[in-house]
C-alpha cells in the first residue's frame, strides 16, 4: 500500500487519534470464519469447517474461505432474496 497518507487505514488512524481511541483487537479465526459464513450464506459454519480454518496453516486459507462461500449454491439463495 501507499505511504503517501492515502490510504483508507492512514485516514481512519487519524480519525481515531483524534477522537482518543483506540483500534479493537483482531478477530479470532473462529470469529473470522463465523462472521464469514453468516454474512455470505446466513448460514453458521459447521463445526468441521471451523476446526479446518482454525488449524489451518495455509496463508491462503481466508481467501480460499471466502472464494468458497461465493461459490456456495447459500450465496446466491441469501443474496437472491434482497431481489
Amino acid at each position: 500500500p501507499p505511504e503517501d497518507g492515502r490510504t483508507i487505514d492512514t485516514y481512519i488512524d487519524a480519525v481515531l487519534k483524534r477522537e482518543k481511541l483506540q483500534r479493537n483487537p483482531h478477530a479470532s479465526r473462529a470469529e473470522l470464519i463465523r462472521r464469514a459464513t453468516y454474512d455470505l450464506t446466513g448460514l453458521p459454519p459447521t463445526p468441521e469447517e471451523v476446526e479446518q480454518f482454525v488449524n489451518s496453516d495455509d496463508p491462503e486459507a481466508w481467501p480460499k474461505l471466502i472464494d468458497r462461500l461465493l461459490e456456495s449454491p447459500h450465496y446466491g439463495e441469501r443474496w437472491g432474496r434482497h431481489w
